[in-house]
C-alpha cells in the first residue's frame, strides 16, 4: 500500500538522505582490534573449531570487529550477515534471514536474555556495544540450550569479564561518542559500565548550515539515541558466582518537514538480569531471573482545518522469566553429559495501542528440556535435546472475539550428530522440530524496531518449522572448508496484510489483517578458508530457493516467492598485514510490480492507493553488489593505546535498491536504495 500523503517510503528516502550527508564529511568511529577473522576466531582455543562444526559458528570480539561495517566498529549483526545460509534485508541495514525464515523468527539473546528492540541509527547499526561483547555465535540448526521460541536462527552474544586491574577507554565515530571502564579485583569482584549516545542531531543541524541549499528540503530532526550497559560479578565462594547486568537502549526520531507537521518513530528496550551460579570441574547449576521492558511508537501530527490532528501508534512487550538450569559431565574424559532445566516466563503485549489505548494480552510458558552429549574425542559426537512446552494464552476475548482453549503443549527436539572419517574428512548432519509461540508483525526490512509483537491464540497459532542438514568439513592444512546441504518446511507463517502502512488507523485492528501460511526452503551451503602467517582469505556461497503458500489474502493462497528469496549469495574477504578487503554479491530480492488496478481510498485527509497486483512478489530486484575496503593499525605512547581504521563501505557507490514503490506524482514506478558510498575513520583510545 502506497500512501500519497503519508508515505513512510519517503521518509526512508529522507533518511537514507541525511545519513549519507553525515558520511560525507570527515568523522571518526570506533577502532577495530586484531586481525583475527570473523569465523576463525575460535581457532586461539580450539583448532578448526569452524570447520567442525557446520550449523554453529562463533567468532571472539576481535573478529567480529574485523568485519568493515558503515560505521567502523564491531557488529555482532553485521558479522553474522556475511555467514552462509543469511541474506539481508535492505542493504546496509541489520535485517537479515536465515534459511528462508522471516525476521522475527531469529532468536537474539544478550547473555541469555532475548533483545527484542536491537537496533540503531534506523537499523545501521546494532544496540549491543562492541567493549562488553566477549564471544557471538550464529546457530542454524542442531539446536540445544535452554533457549526457545524461535524456529529459523538463535544469534547468542555473550558480554565478557573484565581484565585484572583498572581499565578505561574512550571512542568516536561519525554517529557515536563511548566511554567505557572496568575494574577487577582481586578476581572476587568485578565491574564494567559502558555508555554511548549519538551526536546525530547536532551533526545534522550543523550540516545543514554549513550546506542548506543542499538538505533545504528535509525540514528539521531531533533525534535521541544512546545505549547503556552495566554489569557487577561476585565471587561469594570459591566456584560460586553472583552476577547482575542491565542494559538500556532508546532511538528516538523526530521528523519537521514543515511547520505544521511532525512525524516521529522510536523504540526502546530495557532488561535487568541477574543469576547465582555454581561451577565444579565437571558440573553447573544456575538460578536466574530476568526482566524485559521493550516499546516502539509511531506518531503524526499535522494541522488539518485549524486544528492539530495526532496519530499516535504504540506497541508494548512486557516480560519476566525465572529459571534454573544444570549440566553434569560423567566417565572418562567427561564422554557423557547430561543437560536439564526450566524455565518460566510471564509476558504482557499490547499491540495497536492507539492514542494510549490497547488490549492488554497476558500470556505464560513453561518448559523443561532435557539434553544429552556422548563424544569419542576425534571421532564421533552426537547431541540430542528434547523440550515440552506448556504455553497459555490468558485472555478470554480479543477485539470483541471470545477465545476458548487457550493452551498449547508441544514437543520440540534437536539432533546433532558428527562422525569423523578420518583426519581430514568428517561428516555432520542436524534434525529440528521448532515451535515458536511470539509472533512479529514485520514492516520494511530495514531493522526499524516498530513492528508489532503478538502472542498465539486459538486462532493465531504458533509458527513451526521442520529442518534437516547434512554436510561434510574439511581440513588440509591452512586450507579448510565445509559443504552442506538443507531442507527447511516452515507451518502457519505469520503475514500482516498493512505492515508497510505505518501511520493507519488500521495498526488497532491488526487481528482483523493477520494471515498464516506455510513456507519452504532448501539449498547448499559452501565455505573456504585459508589462514596463513600474514594473509587470510575467505569465500562462501549459498544456493537456495525459499516458497510462501497458502496465504488467503496473497496470490489467491497459490504459491509465491518469498520477498527475501535470494537464490545466489556469495560474500568474499581477504586480509594481508592491516589490509582488507570484502565483497557481497547476491541476487535481488522478490518485489510487488506490474499492477493491474489502482483503487482510491479516502480517511479524512488521506489517500490511500491500495495495489492490485496479477501475481504476488512477481518482479525481480537488480542484483546486489558490495565492496568494502579497510587498513588499520595500531600504537602506543606510553600506557595508552591507540587504534586507528580507515575504511569505506560500497566503494564504487553502486546502487543496491531495496524497494519498489510507485510514485503518484510521477505516475513511475521507482527504486529506492539506502547505502550509498559511506567512508568511515576510526580512532579509539584505551589505558
Amino acid at each position: 500500500m502506497v500512501g500519497k500523503t503519508f508515505d513512510l517510503r519517503k521518509k526512508a528516502g529522507i533518511c537514507t538522505l541525511i545519513l549519507f550527508i553525515l558520511a560525507i564529511h570527515p568523522f571518526h568511529a570506533d577502532a577495530q582490534e586484531g586481525w583475527t577473522d570473523t569465523l576463525r576466531a575460535a581457532v586461539k582455543t580450539d583448532a578448526m573449531r569452524i570447520s567442525r562444526d557446520i550449523v554453529s559458528l562463533e567468532a571472539d570480539i576481535e573478529a567480529v570487529r574485523a568485519v568493515v561495517t558503515p560505521l567502523g566498529e564491531g557488529d555482532p549483526v553485521k558479522w553474522a550477515q556475511t555467514l552462509p545460509g543469511v541474506t539481508t534485508g535492505a542493504d546496509g541495514t541489520t535485517a537479515f534471514y536465515v534459511r528462508g525464515g522471516n525476521m522475527g523468527n531469529n532468536l537474539i539473546t544478550l547473555d541469555g536474555v532475548p533483545v527484542y528492540g536491537y537496533s540503531h541509527l534506523l537499523g545501521l547499526t546494532t544496540s549491543m556495544p562492541q567493549s562488553v561483547v566477549a564471544t557471538s555465535e550464529l546457530q542454524k540448526g542442531g539446536f540445544t540450550g535452554p533457549d526457545n521460541n524461535f524456529t529459523a536462527s538463535h544469534l547468542k552474544i555473550v558480554t565478557r569479564n573484565p581484565e585484572p586491574g583498572f581499565h578505561a577507554g574512550v571512542s568516536l565515530n561519525n554517529f557515536f561518542l563511548g566511554a567505557n571502564a572496568e575494574a577487577n579485583i582481586k578476581d572476587r569482584v568485578s565491574l564494567m559500565a559502558s555508555l554511548r549516545v549519538s551526536p546525530l542531531t547536532w551533526e545534522y543541524r550543523a550540516v545543514k548550515d554549513v550546506l542548506p541549499d543542499l538538505i533545504s528540503g528535509l525540514g528539521d530532526l531531533d533525534a535521541d539515541i544512546g545505549d547503556l550497559y552495566a554489569k557487577a560479578r561476585v565471587k561469594i565462594i570459591k566456584g560460586l558466582w553472583a552476577e547482575a547486568s542491565m542494559l538500556m537502549t532508546k532511538d528516538t526520531y523526530q521528523f519537521y518537514p514543515a511547520e505544521d507537521s511532525r512525524d516521529a518513530i522510536g523504540w526502546t528496550n530495557t532488561i535487568g538480569m541477574g543469576r547465582i551460579y555454581y561451577e565444579r570441574e565437571r558440573s553447573l547449576y544456575e538460578i536466574g531471573y530476568s526482566h524485559n521492558e521493550y516499546g516502539s511508537i509511531q506518531e503524526q501530527e499535522k494541522l488539518y482545518r485549524g486544528e492539530t490532528q495526532l496519530l499516535s501508534l504504540a506497541s508494548e512487550l512486557s516480560e519476566k522469566t525465572f529459571h534454573v538450569r544444570g549440566t553434569n559431565g560423567f566417565g572418562r574424559r567427561d564422554r557423557i553429559s547430561v543437560g536439564y532445566g526450566l524455565k518460566s516466563r510471564r509476558t504482557a503485549f499490547t499491540p495497536g495501542n492507539i492514542g494510549g489505548f490497547g488490549n492488554i494480552l497476558w500470556t505464560g510458558l513453561t518448559d523443561i528440556y532435557l539434553q544429552g552429549r556422548y563424544s569419542i574425542p576425534d571421532k564421533l559426537d552426537v547431541r540430542a535435546s528434547v523440550r515440552y512446552n506448556m504455553f497459555s494464552n490468558l485472555n478470554r476475548s480479543l477485539q470483541g472475539v471470545t477465545r476458548k482453549n487457550n493452551r498449547q503443549r508441544d514437543l520440540e527436539e534437536s539432533l546433532y550428530v558428527r562422525y569423523r572419517l578420518g583426519p581430514h574428512v568428517a561428516l555432520e548432519g542436524t534434525f529440528d522440530n521448532l515451535v515458536q509461540y511470539y509472533h512479529t508483525l514485520e514492516g520494511l526490512p530495514v531493522g526499524w524496531n516498530i513492528d508489532m509483537m503478538v502472542p498465539s491464540d486459538t486462532l493465531i497459532r504458533p509458527e513451526r518449522s521442520v529442518q534437516a542438514t547434512l554436510g561434510a568439513s574439511l581440513t588440509f592444512g591452512k586450507h579448510s572448508g565445509s559443504v552442506s546441504a538443507f531442507y527447511k518446511k516452515m507451518k502457519d507463517l505469520v503475514l500482516y496484510e498493512y505492515a508497510s502502512s505505518l501511520f493507519s488507523e488500521k495498526y488497532k485492528d491488526w487481528a482483523e489483517d493477520l494471515y498464516q501460511g506455510n513456507g519452504l526452503s532448501y539449498g547448499a551451503e559452501f565455505l573456504y578458508e585459508y589462514c596463513g602467517r600474514e594473509l587470510y582469505a575467505r569465500a562462501s556461497y549459498t544456493l537456495s530457493k525459499t516458497d510462501r503458500s497458502g496465504f488467503a489474502c496473497m496470490n489467491d493462497g497459490a504459491k509465491f516467492h518469498a520477498k527475501f528469496d535470494r537464490r545466489h549469495v556469495f560474500n568474499a574477504m581477504a586480509r594481508w598485514r592491516g589490509l582488507s578487503a570484502a565483497v557481497t554479491c547476491m541476487s535481488g530480492h522478490w518485489e510487488n510490480g506490474a499492477p493491474e488496478t489502482y483503487l482510491l481510498e479516502f480517511f479524512g485527509d488521506i489517500m490511500w492507493i491500495p495495489e492490485y497486483y496479477s501475481t504476488f512478489n512477481n518482479y525481480h530486484m537488480p542484483t546486489v553488489f558490495r565492496l568494502d575496503l579497510g587498513y588499520q593499525f595500531s600504537f602506543r605512547t606510553g600506557p595508552v593505546s591507540h587504534d586507528v581504521n580507515v575504511g569505506v563501505c560500497n566503494a564504487t557507490n553502486h546502487f543496491n535498491p531495496f524497494m519498489l514503490y510507485f510514485d503518484g506524482e510521477t505516475e513511475s514506478w521507482n527504486m529506492l536504495a539506502l547505502l550509498p558510498i559511506l567512508p568511515n575513520f576510526s580512532y579509539r583510545v584505551s589505558f
